[in-house]
């Protein structure tokens, strides 16, 4: 299984509630900026999304809308909004749903979420401590095998490359 992880873009720090936290203008451009990278990056190794999981809090929800614009509005048809990708869910719950996906069939999918489950996600799949800095909108591809997963690539968005 093909597993692509992606933090929120930068959001704002402040608003009535964590899960009311915005994208900021910048935020906006990183995401969207990540979205193209992702969309030649899947256009070229023939790829698509089976599914996508997205946390409901609204600045992953609008990381996703500027991901998808990008696809043309592709992307809505796989998507799952999910309670249990959001900042403090565990870990170990995100693998063993994404096994159930594997054994309906899902080869790839698209999880956007939030610190710290980004990388803790990353350290269930790997089997090891995460060596991937979430900067906003970092974006890490995982191969996982038999329960076991391989770090293919990460993409920093380009202010941070």
């Amino acid at each position: 299984m093909k597993i692509f992880v992606m933090r929120h873009g930068e959001a704002e720090v402040i608003a009535k509630t964590d899960k009311d936290r915005r994208l900021t203008e910048y935020g906006r451009k990183q995401t969207f900026a990540q979205g193209e990278w992702l969309k030649n990056y899947i256009k070229s190794t023939a790829l698509s999304f089976d599914h996508i999981l997205v946390s409901p809090y609204q600045r992953a929800l609008e990381t996703f809308e500027q991901v998808n614009n990008q696809f043309e509005g592709t992307l809505q048809s796989n998507l799952e909004i999910w309670e249990g990708i959001t900042p403090y869910g565990s870990a170990e719950l995100v693998a063993g749903y994404l096994s159930v996906l594997k054994n309906q069939g899902i080869e790839s999918v698209l999880i956007i979420s939030h610190l710290p489950l980004v990388g803790e996600i990353i350290a269930e799949l790997y089997g090891k401590r995460n060596p991937i800095s979430f900067y906003p909108a970092t974006l890490v591809q995982v191969d996982w095998k038999e329960g076991k997963g391989e770090i293919v690539s990460y993409h920093y968005p380009p202010e941070m490359l």
